[in-house]
Formats: C-alpha cells, sequence, structure tokens
C-alpha cells in the first residue's frame, strides 16, 4: 500500500468536526481491504466521564448491543480489557468453554454480517481502555489474507484514529448527552432497582400516571422504543446506577 492513502487519513482525522467525519475518515481507509464496519469503544477511568463510542455498524445491531448490554458478554471486550496486544477474533474466540449467552452474541452478530475481525487495544496507564475493532463478513483466514501485507499500518492507524477520537467525541458526547429531569431520573433509578410504576408512585409521593408521564419523557429523549431499552441505555451513559 502506498503512503498517500495513509496520509490522506491522517489529514481528514485532523479536519474532523463530527462524528461522520470520523467515520468517513477510518471507514475511507479501511476500504483498501474491503473492510466496511468498524467500532471505536473508549472507557475512561472508572467514574470520570462518560464511555464514548462511535460505529459503523449495522444501527439495529449497534442499538441490541447497547440494549442488550453486550459489553458485559462480548469476548472481544473481554480480551481487550484483559491485553494489550492486537488480536484477531471469530467465534472461537471465547474458546470450548464458551458460555451460552457468548455463543448466542456471536450468532446474533453474524445475521448482521460479523463474522470475524481485527481488534487493537489501547491502555492509557490512567485506568483508562479503549479499542478500534475491524469486523468482517468475511471468514477470519481470508481476512487474514487480506491484511497480511498491511496489518501494521492498519496497527498505527488505529491508534492515531483513537488519539484523535477520544479528545473529539469526549466533547461531542457531552453535548449530546440527554438532559433527563431530576424526577425522570429518580423514575428510571427506581425502575431499574425492580420496583413496578405503582411503588415508584408510593416512593416519589406523585401518582402513578405521572410516573407513566416521566418514564414516557425519558424514553422519548433516551430515543429508546421500550423501557427495558430507556433502563439500559440510561445506565450505559451513567445517568442512572444500580
Amino acid at each position: 500500500m502506498k503512503l498517500e492513502p495513509f496520509q490522506t487519513f491522517i489529514d481528514r482525522l485532523q479536519h474532523a468536526e463530527r462524528r461522520g467525519d470520523l467515520a468517513d475518515a477510518l471507514s475511507g481507509f479501511l476500504g483498501h481491504w474491503g473492510i466496511d464496519k468498524f467500532a471505536y469503544l473508549g472507557f475512561p477511568p472508572a467514574g470520570t466521564r462518560e464511555p464514548v463510542w462511535l460505529t459503523t455498524y449495522p444501527m439495529e445491531w449497534a442499538r441490541h448491543y447497547e440494549s442488550s448490554r453486550y459489553e458485559t458478554v462480548d469476548p472481544v471486550v473481554t480480551a481487550m480489557r484483559d491485553g494489550v496486544m492486537p488480536f484477531f477474533w471469530n467465534e472461537t474466540l471465547p474458546g470450548r468453554d464458551a458460555a451460552p449467552a457468548q455463543r448466542r452474541f456471536f450468532g446474533e452478530a453474524s445475521e448482521f454480517g460479523i463474522r470475524s475481525g481485527f481488534t487493537v487495544p489501547i491502555h492509557d496507564g490512567q485506568g483508562g481502555v479503549a479499542a478500534v475493532t475491524l469486523a468482517s463478513d468475511r471468514n477470519l483466514k481470508t481476512l487474514r489474507r487480506a491484511t497480511a501485507q498491511d496489518i501494521a499500518r492498519i496497527h498505527l492507524a488505529a491508534l492515531y484514529f483513537h488519539v484523535h477520537a477520544r479528545q473529539k467525541l469526549e466533547a461531542i458526547v457531552e453535548l449530546e448527552r440527554p438532559h433527563l429531569s431530576p424526577r425522570e431520573i429518580a423514575c428510571l433509578q427506581w425502575l431499574a432497582l425492580g420496583k413496578t410504576m405503582w411503588e415508584v408512585s408510593e416512593i416519589l409521593g406523585i401518582s402513578r400516571r405521572t410516573v407513566v408521564f416521566h418514564v414516557e419523557n425519558a424514553k422519548l429523549k433516551l430515543n429508546a422504543v421500550t423501557l427495558p431499552q430507556a433502563v439500559a441505555l440510561a445506565l450505559v451513559r451513567r445517568i442512572i446506577e444500580i
């Protein structure tokens, strides 16, 4: 691969101002190997800032992943938290002792064209961890062969992307973060702890109809379709805790 595509990628990153600009920069670079999906996840030191993410995965899969809290069972996330070296992966990553949830996870991912990938873990020394994951609908052997001669350059591109994306996405996330009212947060908090609508109304001293009103507003702000999805999104974004 010539130097020009890499330099173009760096130039586009430097001038990126929105999520779409960042996504287009990395997507354009990865297109040289026929890779059309990537995910960036950034987990700051616990309790400091909200996690940041950017992905070109199918939106339906991204929403399902987030609402199902698959980051807790995703073997790729586990491997990138525990290791520092880049790695290829497919459904065999968890090994023979894979939990049913992990097998189900890979089965569902394959339905969205995610069969194999290459992940670059990035640890910042203060407890933060991030990863750039490239995903393909091809089998692992084919992906390895397609990237074999340029894997060092892809690794370097992932590191460059992290430096730019972390800084810019943190600013974007703060602007995009849903601003729920104290009542909306309280209702979701108690629902996340297993309380019913009626129980929440008794705890907060408001009517059940008012609880429903606050919950529906929270769902709208979180762009959630169902109550469980709203609770999951609020947990992921650290609006509520359990």
